[in-house]
């Protein structure tokens, strides 16, 4: 007996390290929404996918450590407006960009902060779409609410779909303003919807795209104001903090005898 409950205790003891290194474990979420249109706008040619990450900040840089990317297009590759439901592929991130072409322009809005719920939810919808469970229709309102079949954009939206909440629809809008539609649509789960973290798009590796910066204003392509306000890297951010203390320190006159200065 006293065997078992020693053995019990040091259970116990290893199982709370774990949960209190767990409790160390600095994670953070972000979401990206990206908006394709060619230069006539023209509705097989526009495409709304997202990516979400989770981004490990313990180390000296900050590590993408899992991500789910919705980017849901016709298996076949071709986009017709009133085809039948028909086999979708979900596509990756750098799959998705390897899709563009000349014409088209992307745009992006994001990275945003989110919860770790709608993270948690990117990673169930793309498990879904991967695994057959929706196909794909461009023009989706009666396929959607049976749950066969969704477009793109819709795709995307019903990642934030809480439990009780009415289906969101982007209506006719596609390309950049169909983008813009899904971003607002999923700004609840946003902690600072106003911030945009562009380090996290240099750890994707985003830069050597030409992207255009969507702001929550829409305005058409190119007019897309006011701009987002952009938080500083982490790495940075722990730079400014340690020349912050050393100045304190530097300019902290000594103490002299009698405790004047």
């Amino acid at each position: 007996m006293i065997r078992n409950i020693v053995i019990a205790g040091a259970l116990l003891l290893l199982t709370g390290s774990a949960v209190r290194a767990q409790d160390k474990s600095e994670d953070k979420f972000y979401a990206i929404i990206f908006g394709q249109e060619d230069g006539r706008n023209s509705f097989v040619e526009a495409h709304t996918f997202a990516t979400f990450v989770r981004v490990n900040l313990d180390g000296a840089d900050p590590q993408v450590v899992d991500q789910a990317t919705i980017s849901w297009l016709p298996a076949s590759g071709r986009v017709k407006l009133f085809k039948r439901a028909e086999r979708g592929r979900n596509y990756t991130l750098e799959e998705s960009f390897a899709l563009l072409e000349p014409q088209h322009r992307i745009a992006q809005w994001g990275p945003f902060e989110i919860q770790e719920g709608l993270f948690g939810r990117a990673k169930k919808q793309e498990a879904l779409l991967n695994s057959g469970g929706l196909l794909y229709k461009a023009v989706d309102p009666f396929s959607r609410p049976r749950g066969i079949a969704v477009n793109c954009e819709h795709a995307v939206v019903d990642v934030g779909l809480r439990p009780g909440e009415s289906i969101l629809r982007t209506g006719t809008a596609h390309g950049h303003h169909g983008s813009y539609l899904c971003a607002m649509h999923l700004r609840s789960w946003m902690i600072e919807p106003g911030v945009s973290h562009d380090w996290v798009a240099r750890s994707l590796k985003l830069e050597k795209y030409e992207i255009a910066k969507g702001g929550w204003e829409y305005q058409g392509p190119g007019r897309m104001e006011p701009p987002i306000a952009v938080a500083r890297g982490p790495a940075q951010h722990r730079a400014d903090q340690t020349a912050k203390q050393k100045t304190e320190k530097k300019a902290d006159p000594p103490t002299v005898a009698g405790g004047a200065r």
